[in-house]
C-alpha cells in the first residue's frame, strides 16, 4: 500500500509538473506575442512617415530607440517586399538568413513566426506591413529566454514539492493501513460466512470510523435477506392461493416459463383455460406460448416476451386472437404480469373471453364505415356540373360499399307524358350492355313499374331476362340483381340496377343501406333538374342584363356627341371673343389684359376638362383605331398629371374583337386605373394585353398600399366593391373570367381571362 502511495504521488506530481510548466509556457508565449504586436504596431507607425519621405536616417534612429528601450527586444529591421534591406540593428551586420524568412503575403498585415537565429538563439519574430500600399514591411525579434527561465524555475518548485509529498504520503500510508486492513479482515470473515447463508448471526465490529458504518450496512442487509426470504417463502403460498381464487372466478389462467425444451412454456394452466382452447393441459404443457396464439396477434404476444427479458413492466390489458384445437378463432382479453413462480421468474396472464363483444365491437365498427361510405357518397354527387360524371363516382363508391362488381345507373326523362329511360352510368358490363338493358326496361318482367318506390331482389331470373345473359368482370354469370328506386318525395326519378353472381347474396343490412341510398341519390338528381332550371335563369339574367348595359353605352354615346357638339364649341367661341376684347380695351389695359388672359386660361382648362369627359363617356379611339390605342391613349393622359408612371405592353398578335367585348375590356381598364389614381398612392401601373392563338389576357397590376379583397367585397353599399362586382359582371356577360389579387402593402393585379374561338379577325 506504501508503494502504491508513493508511485501514485510521484505519477501525479510529474504530471501536475508537466501541466503547470505548460502552462505557464502558453501563458509567456501569449504575452509576449501580445506585447510583440503591440510594440510592431507601434514601430511601423513611427517609421511610416520618415519611409514616406525616403528618410532613411530618421528610421535608422527610430529602431535603434526602440531597440533601446528593451522589453527583450533584440533587433528591428525594416525591409521592403523585393527582400531589400532599408535599415537594421544588427551590429554585426544583416543575416542574409533573414531576407526571404517570414515576408508578409500581399493579403497578410501582420505575420508572427518562431526563428532560431544564429548568435541570438529562439527569436518570435513579428512582422507588419508599415502602410497599405506602401511597398515596405518593419520585423520585431523578441527572445524566447524569458520564458525558457520562467518553465525552469517552475519545474524545480515542482520537484521539490513532489519529493516532499512522496515522504509525507509514505508515512501517512503507513499509518493508515494499519487502522484499515484490521477491522477489515474481520469484516471480510463476516462476508463469507453471508455468502454461505448463514444469515441468522450479527455482525460485530466496534469503533467509530467509516469500516464501522460498513459493518452496520452489511448487518441491516442480513436481516432484510432473512427477513425477505421468509416472505418469499409465503408469497409463493399466496400466489397459488390467488390463482385458484381466480380460477373460481370464470378466468383463464396461464403461466409461461423457459424451459429446457421451450422458451416460455406454459407451466401452470387453469381448467377454464382449457375450456378456452380446447386442448388438454398436457397439451398445452407441450406447446410454446405464442403457438397457439393467431398470426394477427402474435407480434403483440412477442413484444410482451420482449418486456419480460428487460425487465420492463407488461402491459395490464391487451386483446388477442387464439386458434382452438378445433379451428375457430376466439379472442380474449389478456393481463400480463411478471411474478415469483416455485422460486423462478414467470409471467402470469389471466385470459377472458370477449368474442361476443368483439364481435359487436366489429359490426359497429362496418356500420361506421357505411356511414362514411355514405358520407364519401354525398360528396361524390354534390355540385351542379357534370352530373353524369359524379353519378358515376357514387357507383363506384356503392359497389365497394357492398361488395359487388357490376351495376347501373338509369334516370327517368318526361318528354311528351311518355316515361323513358336514359342511361346514366355503368360498371362492370359493356356500355352497349348496359344501353341494351335501359331500353329493355319497361318491357321485362323482372323489371317492377317506373312508379314502383320499393327496393326488390331478384334471385331466379327466367331464361328470358337479359340480365342473365351477362357475365361479370371475374367470368361468373349474372343470376340476381337487386332493384333500388332513385325517388324523391314518392317520385321515382331513376333505378340503380346491381348485379350478383349466384355466390353472391344481398344481406338484410346492405338492403337498407342500399334503400338509404336510392333516397340520397333521388335527392342529387332532384338538385341536378334544380341547377339545370337555374342556369336557365341565370342565362337570362345575363341577356337583361346585357340589355341593360348596351342602353346605357348608347346612352353615352348620344351625351358623348351632344358635349362635342355643342358645349365645346359655345366655350371655344367664347375663348377666342375673351382674346378679342383684350385687343380693343382702351383703359388700364395692363389690368384688363391680366384679367383676359385668366379668363382665356380657365376657358382652355374647362375645353380640355368637357373633352376629358367626353373621351370618359365614349372614347372615340375605340371606334375609330380600335382596342389598344384607345388603351394607351386613356392610360397615359389620366396618369400624366397624377405622379404615376403608365407602363402599357401589347403582345402576341392583336385582333379586332366584336364592339361589346371591346367595350367591356375597356371600361374594365377605365376602372381600375380609376380605383388606382384614388385609393393606389403607386408609383408605378403597369397595363398589358396578351393575345394568344384562341384567348386574351388582360390585366392591370400596381406597387400601391393594396387591399383586403374580402373586407372590400363585403362592404355592400361601398363605391369600391360595387366597381369591383361591376367589374366582375362585364366579364362575366362576354364569358370572361376576372381574378383580383392584392395584399397590404403588396399592391394589386387585376387580370381577365377571355377565350374567343369563334371569332373572326380582322
Amino acid at each position: 500500500m506504501i508503494i502504491i502511495t508513493v508511485i501514485l504521488i510521484v505519477v501525479m506530481g510529474l504530471l501536475t509538473m508537466g501541466a503547470i510548466s505548460t502552462i505557464v509556457e502558453q501563458a509567456m508565449t501569449q504575452q509576449l506575442e501580445e506585447q510583440g504586436s503591440t510594440y510592431s504596431r507601434m514601430a511601423a507607425d513611427n517609421v511610416a512617415n520618415p519611409l514616406l519621405d525616403g528618410n532613411v536616417l530618421i528610421v535608422q534612429r527610430t529602431i535603434e530607440n526602440l531597440l533601446q528601450t528593451g522589453s527583450g527586444i533584440s533587433y528591428v529591421y525594416v525591409i521592403d517586399n523585393d527582400g531589400k534591406v532599408i535599415a537594421h540593428t544588427f551590429s554585426g551586420g544583416f543575416p542574409s538568413s533573414l531576407t526571404n524568412t517570414n515576408i508578409l503575403k500581399s493579403n497578410q498585415i501582420t505575420n508572427t513566426m518562431l526563428l532560431n537565429v544564429q548568435s541570438q538563439g529562439l527569436i518570435r519574430d513579428v512582422g507588419v506591413r508599415i502602410l497599405e500600399g506602401l511597398n515596405a514591411e518593419i520585423h520585431v525579434g523578441f527572445s524566447q529566454d524569458i520564458i525558457s527561465q520562467w518553465t525552469y524555475n517552475v519545474r524545480n518548485l515542482m520537484l521539490n514539492l513532489t519529493v516532499y509529498g512522496v515522504l509525507i504520503g509514505a508515512v501517512a500510508a503507513l499509518v493508515l493501513s494499519t487502522l484499515i486492513t484490521r477491522p477489515l479482515k474481520k469484516l471480510a470473515s463476516h462476508a463469507l460466512r453471508l455468502g454461505k447463508g448463514n444469515l441468522e448471526e450479527d455482525i460485530i465490529i466496534r469503533g467509530r470510523d467509516e469500516i464501522v458504518e460498513l459493518a452496520g450496512c452489511l448487518n441491516r442487509m442480513r436481516k432484510d435477506l432473512f427477513t425477505g426470504m421468509q416472505m418469499l417463502r409465503q408469497s409463493e403460498e399466496s400466489n397459488r392461493t390467488l390463482l385458484e381464487a381466480i380460477s373460481a372466478a370464470g378466468e383463464g389462467i396461464v403461466v409461461f416459463q423457459d424451459s429446457e425444451n421451450h422458451k416460455s412454456a406454459m407451466t401452470y394452466v387453469n381448467e377454464q383455460y382449457e375450456n378456452l382452447t380446447g386442448y388438454s393441459k398436457e397439451e398445452l404443457f407441450e406447446m410454446e406460448g405464442n403457438e397457439i396464439v393467431d398470426s394477427e396477434s402474435r407480434k403483440q404476444v412477442e413484444e410482451v416476451w420482449v418486456l419480460s427479458e428487460r425487465g420492463l413492466i407488461l402491459p395490464k390489458q391487451i386483446e388477442i386472437a387464439i386458434e382452438r384445437k378445433d379451428g375457430s378463432k376466439l379472442y380474449l382479453e389478456a393481463s400480463y404480469c411478471n411474478i415469483t413462480y416455485e422460486g423462478s421468474q414467470a409471467i402470469i396472464c389471466i385470459n377472458r373471453d370477449i368474442t361476443e363483444k368483439k364481435k359487436t365491437s366489429m359490426e359497429i365498427i362496418r356500420k361506421n364505415r357505411e356511414l362514411a361510405a355514405l358520407n364519401e357518397l354525398s360528396k361524390a354527387i354534390s355540385g351542379q356540373m357534370n352530373f353524369k360524371g359524379k353519378l358515376d363516382e357514387a357507383l363506384n363508391t356503392i359497389l365497394q360499399v357492398v361488395g359487388k362488381q357490376a351495376g347501373w345507373i338509369l334516370v327517368y326523362n318526361e318528354r311528351d307524358d311518355v316515361n323513358k329511360a336514359e342511361l346514366m352510368c355503368q360498371i362492370g358490363i359493356l356500355p352497349e350492355e348496359a344501353l341494351a338493358q335501359t331500353k329493355q326496361f319497361q318491357r321485362c318482367t323482372n323489371f317492377p313499374p317506373p312508379n314502383s318506390n320499393s327496393i326488390q331482389v331478384h334471385s331466379s331470373l327466367s331464361t328470358a331476362c337479359p340480365i342473365k345473359q351477362l357475365y361479370l368482370p371475374d367470368g361468373t354469370k349474372a343470376l340476381s340483381h337487386v332493384y333500388v328506386p332513385l325517388s324523391y318525395k314518392d317520385r321515382v326519378l331513376g333505378v340503380l340496377n346491381i348485379i350478383a353472381s349466384d355466390l353472391e347474396s344481398f344481406a338484410k343490412e346492405d338492403l337498407n343501406l342500399l334503400n338509404s341510398i336510392g333516397l340520397q341519390l333521388g335527392v342529387a338528381i332532384e338538385n341536378a333538374e334544380l341547377w339545370v332550371e337555374l342556369n336557365k335563369k341565370e342565362i337570362l339574367r345575363k341577356q337583361l342584363l346585357n340589355k341593360v348595359i348596351t342602353a346605357q353605352e348608347e346612352e353615352r354615346k348620344r351625351i358623348s356627341r351632344e358635349l362635342h357638339d355643342e358645349s365645346s364649341q359655345t366655350i371655344a367661341a367664347l375663348g377666342i371673343g375673351l382674346k378679342s376684347a383684350i385687343e380693343i380695351m382702351q383703359f388700364d389695359q395692363e389690368y384688363a389684359l391680366t384679367v383676359l388672359e385668366d379668363l382665356k386660361n380657365k376657358t382652355s382648362m374647362i375645353l380640355k376638362e368637357l373633352h376629358q369627359i367626353i373621351y370618359d363617356l365614349r372614347p372615340s379611339l375605340l371606334d375609330d383605331l380600335g382596342l389598344m390605342p384607345a388603351i394607351r391613349w386613356y392610360v397615359e393622359s389620366r396618369l400624366e398629371t397624377t405622379g404615376m408612371k403608365p407602363h402599357v405592353t401589347f403582345a402576341g398578335n392583336p385582333i379586332r374583337l366584336p364592339d361589346d367585348i371591346e367595350m367591356t375590356i375597356f371600361r374594365i381598364v377605365q376602372e381600375s386605373i380609376t380605383n388606382a389614381i384614388k385609393y393606389s398612392n403607386a408609383k408605378n401601373v403597369y397595363v398589358g394585353l396578351q393575345f394568344d392563338l384562341n384567348s386574351l389576357e388582360v390585366f392591370i397590376e400596381d406597387d400601391g398600399v393594396g387591399f383586403n379583397i374580402e373586407k372590400a367585397f363585403s362592404q355592400i353599399d361601398g363605391k369600391e366593391s360595387l366597381g369591383l362586382l361591376g367589374m366582375t359582371e362585364r366579364a362575366e356577360l362576354v364569358g370572361g373570367e376576372i381574378d383580383i389579387k392584392s395584399r397590404i402593402d403588396s399592391g394589386t393585379r387585376i387580370s381577365l381571362k377571355l377565350d374567343f374561338p369563334d371569332f373572326e379577325t380582322s
